[in-house]
């Protein structure tokens, strides 16, 4: 295999599998994704390992699953501490030059940000550092004029996470102009690189500018479902409730499906402009490209909207992926299962690298998958514990200019109301099954294969206790596997 020195990782906040292009999707435009697909290797079956941004984030660093460090929420107190073994840092102290734009959502703010300078805290350069890069921060954009009308339902959809066409570029724009120019002018080139940009679409608010708002046709894309499933666990029920309302119309729930689709394809056109640098600086020869997403988004199937820490939905967990570099079969597409705590064991072997000794991930190189080994099961897990589901404290609503809206899309409204939709829960998916069991109950149980958009949950029935006593005995044995296991021991003694 070819000598690979370079490290591009892109990340799309809350892209779900089913949304672009590059994955059969033919109202969503994705055009830069299908050819970097091309490039390298699709991965069909990819799944993240948690439906909220930080674990999911932390656990593509770490290869760790989030409950074996208690990483369960968006709290600085939830990200990882000075000299926890991650990829990124293992890089930097391996002589790699370390940048990341755009969110952060994994180190230590005190760490990650400390100095504000180049190489003060966990990496090298990110986006507010003082200097060339701070340049870009107070960039102004214009935006082409507003195509379209406001349509009758943002009425509905004004005290949600709905903002409809903006007159102002989102910051990923300005976040990929300083990527690029990391690459064209200001990277260290005498050293290997490791870049991750963290794009933030199309996470909500539902806005967009032009052209991307009015690009799809609201009538003409083939909508997400829209009823809620067969014994909705209460999570379900509670979000259709009291996030968009049981009345949302057919007319919104498409509005936010035409923006969703917009903001998926606003990041592919930046991602075809990092690679058109990538082309410029002829480093596609030597630089490996991972393209993922943290988790999905419901964009309005269910009747719901954005993400919920318990959903086990694949719309939230099933997500794509792309690993692309010299030596691996370019346009191969996998249908193996896999998941996010794979990417640390597969940078490193294509790096031809070890890892720390105490660094003990779960997952497994990618390139087995590649290979042809399939993995039997993948899991997740969510939710918080019964004493800090009582310590909810967050707004559950707040006046905006005159309009009483509910925060994070009515989400704080859902946890406040109702905590135990919040409670702790374990997923097993294998091809076939999946299985989700909370510790309020409220379990569910889907057949993937008669059954992929979970309209039926089948917990219960009779006819399916064998499935679920296999996928219990799963779910049993990965918990102790990665159960905790610090702190580190040195020596073990009898």
């Amino acid at each position: 295999m070819p000598e690979i020195k370079n490290v591009l990782f892109i990340t799309s906040d809350e892209m779900r599998y089913d949304a672009p292009s590059l994955n059969g999707n033919p109202d969503c435009k994705t055009p830069h994704l299908e050819a970097l697909g091309k490039r390298g290797v699709v991965f069909d079956q990819h799944f993240t390992v948690h439906g909220k941004c930080v674990p999911s984030r932390i656990a593509m660093q770490t290869g760790r699953y989030s409950h074996t460090d208690a990483i369960r929420s968006v709290n600085k107190t939830n990200q990882l501490a000075k000299g926890d073994p991650n990829l990124m840092e293992h890089l930097r102290k391996n002589n790699f030059e370390t940048a990341v734009f755009g969110l952060n959502h994994v180190w230590d703010e005190e760490w990650f940000w400390a100095g504000n300078v180049k190489s003060a805290g966990a990496t090298d350069y990110h986006s507010f550092t003082d200097g060339f890069f701070s340049t870009f921060n107070d960039k102004e954009y214009s935006v082409p004029e507003r195509q379209s009308p406001v349509p009758a339902c943002a009425k509905e959809l004004e005290a949600v996470d709905y903002v409809g066409c903006m007159n102002k570029m989102p910051g990923d724009t300005s976040r990929t102009d300083q990527a690029i120019a990391y690459l064209t002018e200001q990277r260290d080139r005498s050293k290997p690189f490791y870049l991750h940009l963290n794009l933030g679409k199309p996470h909500p608010p539902y806005g967009i500018p032009e052209p991307y708002y009015s690009m799809y046709d609201r009538n003409e894309i083939k909508a997400f479902p829209h009823d809620l499933p067969e014994g909705a666990p209460m999570h379900l029920q509670k979000q259709r409730e009291l996030r968009l309302g049981d009345n949302i119309s057919e007319e919104a729930l498409r509005e936010l499906q035409a923006i969703y689709y917009g903001s998926c394809t606003y990041v592919d056109d930046n991602i075809g402009r990092v690679m058109e640098a990538m082309e410029q600086e002829d480093l596609f020869k030597d630089t490996l490209i991972i393209f993922c997403a943290d988790h999905g988004d419901f964009a309005s199937q269910y009747g719901i909207n954005e993400k919920w820490d318990t959903a086990m939905q694949d719309c939230i967990l099933h997500v794509p992926f792309i690993l692309a570099a010299p030596g691996l079969p370019a346009g191969t597409r996998v249908g193996s299962l896999t998941e996010h705590v794979d990417i640390p064991e597969t940078v490193l072997e294509l790096l031809n690298m070890d890892g720390d000794e105490r660094w003990y991930w779960h997952g497994r190189s990618l390139l087995r998958a590649i290979e042809g080994e399939r993995k039997d099961a993948v899991f997740a897990d969510g939710g918080h514990e019964e004493p800090m589901r009582a310590r909810f404290c967050g707004e559950m609503y707040k006046e905006i200019n005159g309009i009483q809206t509910k925060p994070t899309g009515g989400k704080q409204l859902v946890y406040g109301t109702h905590p135990d939709t919040m409670a702790r829960v374990k997923m097993v998916r294998t091809e076939e099954w999946k299985l989700a069991i909370r510790e309020t109950g409220d379990n569910e149980l889907y057949n993937l294969k008669e059954d992929p958009n979970e309209m039926k949950n089948l917990f219960g029935e009779e006819q399916y206790d064998k499935t679920v006593m296999d996928l219990q005995m799963k779910l049993i044995q990965w918990s102790l596997k990665t159960d905790t296991d610090r702190p580190y021991q040195e020596r073990v003694m009898a």
